[in-house]
C-alpha cells in the first residue's frame, strides 16, 4: 500500500485514454513517471480487464477501482462493452466507487470518492461516445453526464474525461463550437455548464502567460483524420488552485497511445 503523505501540500491528477491496443507495459512505465512523489490520482479510459489487472500491481499503489467490476459486459455484447474507465490512488484511499448508472455505456464513466490529507475528494471520470459510431446517443449520453454533474455540484473536486469535443477550442467557453451531435457537451464544456469546475489548462494558461485567442485548438491532445484536436480534460473545483497542467502529446503517444495525457497539480485554495 502507498505512503499517506501527511505533509503533503500539492496533489497530482493524470488524465489519459491509453487506448484500447495499447502496450500496457509502456503504459504502466509512462504512468509511473507521471505521477511524481506525492498523493496522486490517476483516471483512464479505454482501459480492459487485462490492462487493469496489470496496473492494479503498480508499485505503491494506495487504491485502486475499475467500472467493469461494477458493470460486467454481458457474453452477448461486443468488445464496445469491454474497455471501461480505471481509477488508480497514490496516498488517498479510494471510499466509494459508482457508475453513472442513467448515461447510455454506464462503463464508460465512474465517480469516485477518496480521503486523505486533503480530505474527502470527489472525482468523476467519463469517455464520451463517438458522433460517428453512436449518432443521437452522444448528445443523450452528454445529458445524463450533465444530470449526474448537476446534482453532486457542491461536492465534485475534479471531472477527467475524453469528449471527442469540441470541433472548434478556445479560451472563451461562449465561443467553444461542438460537433452537430455533440451540441449536449455545452451543459459540461461549454458558456451554458450546469457545474462550477474551471478548465485547468485554461486557469494555468492565464495565471502563467499571455493567451493567443486565435490558436485552435488551444493545445493537441488527439488528432483525427489529420486534423489536431483538444479532446481530453481535468476539471477541478473553486477549492482548488491549478500550479501546473501540461500535455505531454510526444511522450503520450511514445508509449502506445493515441491520445495524450493531462496532467496538473493542484494546492487546496
Amino acid at each position: 500500500m502507498g505512503l499517506p503523505f501527511p505533509m503533503a501540500t500539492t496533489l497530482r491528477v493524470v488524465q489519459w485514454n491509453i487506448y484500447m491496443s495499447c502496450h500496457i507495459e509502456s503504459i504502466a512505465n509512462f504512468i509511473m513517471n507521471s505521477i511524481g512523489q506525492g498523493p496522486a490520482i490517476v483516471c483512464l479510459e479505454e482501459v480492459k480487464r487485462s490492462a487493469y489487472d496489470t496496473l492494479r500491481n503498480l508499485p505503491n499503489l494506495t487504491s485502486s477501482c475499475f467500472s467493469l467490476d461494477l458493470r460486467e459486459p454481458g457474453g452477448n455484447e461486443g468488445d464496445e462493452r469491454k474497455m471501461g474507465i480505471a481509477v488508480f490512488s497514490f496516498g488517498l484511499p479510494i471510499i466509494s466507487p459508482e457508475l453513472l448508472d442513467r448515461t447510455v455505456f454506464p462503463e464508460r464513466t465512474l465517480s469516485v470518492l477518496l480521503h486523505g490529507v486533503f480530505g474527502p475528494i470527489r472525482v468523476v471520470a467519463f469517455h464520451s461516445l463517438t458522433g460517428v459510431g453512436y449518432h443521437k446517443a452522444k448528445s443523450s449520453n452528454f445529458a445524463s453526464i450533465a444530470d449526474y454533474l448537476q446534482l453532486h455540484k457542491s461536492d465534485l473536486d475534479f471531472l477527467c474525461f475524453d469528449a471527442n469535443e469540441p470541433w472548434h477550442d478556445d479560451i472563451d467557453p461562449t465561443k467553444l463550437v461542438f460537433w452537430p451531435r455533440g451540441k449536449t457537451a455545452g451543459l459540461i464544456m461549454g458558456s451554458k455548464k450546469v457545474h462550477d469546475l474551471s478548465d485547468s489548462y485554461v486557469e494555468h494558461l492565464r495565471s502563467t502567460r499571455h493567451i493567443d485567442n486565435a490558436r485552435d485548438p488551444l493545445t493537441v491532445s488527439h488528432v483525427t483524420q489529420g486534423t489536431p484536436r483538444r479532446y481530453d480534460y481535468i476539471m477541478h473545483s473553486r477549492r482548488w488552485t491549478v500550479v501546473n497542467c501540461s500535455y505531454p502529446y510526444a511522450e503520450s503517444i511514445a508509449a502506445s497511445s493515441d491520445h495524450s495525457a493531462v496532467i496538473a497539480d493542484y494546492e487546496l485554495r
